[in-house]
């Protein structure tokens, strides 16, 4: 009786420890990345200032159209592939054979996908009524969208490998090189068509870094695999209809802005539209992360980790959105005044708007990612369908009427409407995986800190940006919606130890 008794505190210590490595790990690929998404947005958003600047509000919207009509064709290119080898290799952790085959088959379809997909828009741009300097800049913007599309693939393995940091230096030496474009451009004049040259080298560059580490522990050979390939699309598929519809609401509005509204409006719109697009690449970042950890774990019916996975993700996430979307509704006309100046004073108002979207996003990412862990894509299908043509519809029937303003309040209705579909499902699966108390605890900081900062939103942008920060930071941590327990043990120094996590 003895022995059992110590053997099972073994087990227990074992698998505690094991826990606790995990979770060091998650947070060490979420602070890492955390710290690049940081530097890479503030080149970001040094980009955003100079270009809409520099270009214009007709300009800038010439660049957006052109970026905008090539995102319709990228729609139709994904297939869901992305998230689905992420999930495949989750599965099959350890098989260094069968990854390898995964990754390169995988690699293989997509770079064929792309050349005959992307490869069509800009020769269906030339039967557009656009500008022609919108036609010649999709064919300039063609290289940044192909390397992006194999970059997917490649961020897809370190995901698995738990290696996001080097996503984070790859994306941050692209935004640099880009950045450093754009003073180049603009000291010498070049005009629009050398920037969106410049864009599309500097994800060439992402890709180069980020394929340069994977290489070495992932095969990228050529692999003309079409048995692996038919698996691949018969379980993939029902993402990729869904991400077809997903993204046909999320890009259109843009799309039908520029062919029915001047072209300083999409401007404005792209303006706001851009941060927006900023700051949901993080929750993606981290859900990357936790997919394949979710999918290991409910493939190995560890129901215990599968919650306790998605309520600190979720947790996670609400400790960014809720205070993220409070502060741009009070400090969005300053912001957007202070990165693209007094001509897109107007794009200030639509963030308003669109920081709602965002928030909804980061809590929404999650939802899709649990969806899709646990193999419950098709019951999202009509949910996507049904958003989707609704939303165009509406982008249709308004957009021409009401303009960006139609754009930016149908994005929101469409993703609260995905968001709460997918979060649906999510919890049916993990019932106990969304802490009320945290999300209360969480709202109520992030309004007293809105409130803090209302007064000082004309004031030098640093100031009621750190206050805010500061304000909520603390009162997170008296009302306990994290706790110290939390904080110690995801920033232990030092392995192992006797204390299991505690959930966010």
């Amino acid at each position: 009786m003895t022995n059992g008794v110590v053997e099972m505190t073994k087990n227990e210590r074992r698998a505690t420890i094991q826990r606790m490595s995990t979770a060091r790990l998650i947070a060490w690929n979420t602070g890492i990345q955390a710290v690049g998404k940081i530097i890479s947005t503030l080149f970001g958003v040094a980009i955003i200032s100079f270009m809409t600047r520099y270009l214009g509000t007709e300009g800038f919207g010439f660049y957006s159209t052109a970026n905008a009509f090539f995102q319709i064709f990228v729609i139709t290119l994904d297939l869901g592939i992305n998230v689905m080898i992420v999930q495949i290799l989750g599965e099959h952790k350890g098989d260094e054979k069968y990854e390898n085959r995964a990754v390169s088959a995988t690699m293989t379809l997509r770079i064929l996908l792309s050349l005959i997909f992307l490869t069509a828009a800009p020769l269906a741009g030339l039967l557009f009524p656009y500008d022609p300097v919108v036609k010649i800049a999709i064919f300039a913007i063609w290289g940044s969208f192909f390397t992006a599309s194999l970059n997917q693939i490649v961020i897809g393995v370190q995901q698995r490998h738990l290696k996001m940091h080097m996503v984070a230096i790859s994306e941050v030496a692209g935004r640099a090189f880009l950045f450093l474009g754009m003073l180049l451009a603009m000291y010498l004049g070049w005009g629009l068509i050398p920037i969106v040259i410049m864009v599309s080298i500097g994800s060439a560059l992402n890709l180069l870094i980020n394929w340069l580490a994977a290489r070495h522990y992932a095969s990228f050979k050529w692999n003309w695999d079409p048995e692996f390939w038919k698996m691949l699309i018969g379980r993939s598929w029902p993402i990729g209809v869904s991400i077809i519809f997903n993204l046909a609401y999320f890009k259109a509005d843009t799309f039908i802005l520029s062919l029915v509204r001047p072209a300083a409006e999409v401007g404005i719109y792209s303006a706001a539209y851009r941060v927006l697009e900023i700051l949901v690449t993080f929750p993606f970042m981290l859900a990357g992360v936790m997919l394949p950890l979710m999918s290991h774990a409910w493939v190995n019916k560890d129901h215990e980790k599968f919650t306790r996975l998605i309520r600190q993700s979720f947790s996670a996430m609400m400790v960014l959105a809720i205070p993220l979307a409070a502060g741009t509704i009070v400090m969005g006309v300053p912001l957007m005044t202070f990165i693209s100046g007094p001509a897109y004073l107007e794009s200030g108002q639509v963030l308003k708007v669109l920081a709602l979207a965002t928030a909804v996003i980061y809590i929404g990412t999650i939802s899709s990612h649990v969806v899709v862990a646990i193999n419950a894509q098709k019951k999202m299908l009509p949910v996507y369908i049904i958003v989707a043509i609704l939303t165009v519809l509406g982008y249709v029937l308004l957009i021409p009427i009401y303009g960006m303003w139609a754009a930016a309040w149908l994005t929101v209705a469409s993703e609260i409407a995905v968001a709460g579909a997918s979060t649906y499902f999510c919890l049916k699966a993990a019932p106990n995986g969304f802490s009320v108390p945290v999300a209360l605890k969480l709202l109520f900081a992030a309004g007293m800190m809105a409130l803090a900062i209302l007064p000082l939103k004309n004031f030098w942008l640093p100031i009621p940006i750190f206050t805010g920060i500061a304000i909520y930071s603390i009162l997170v941590l008296l009302t306990g919606a994290i706790s110290k327990d939390t904080l110690k043990e995801l920033f232990a120094i030092k392995r192992g130890g006797d204390v299991a996590i505690e959930d966010i």
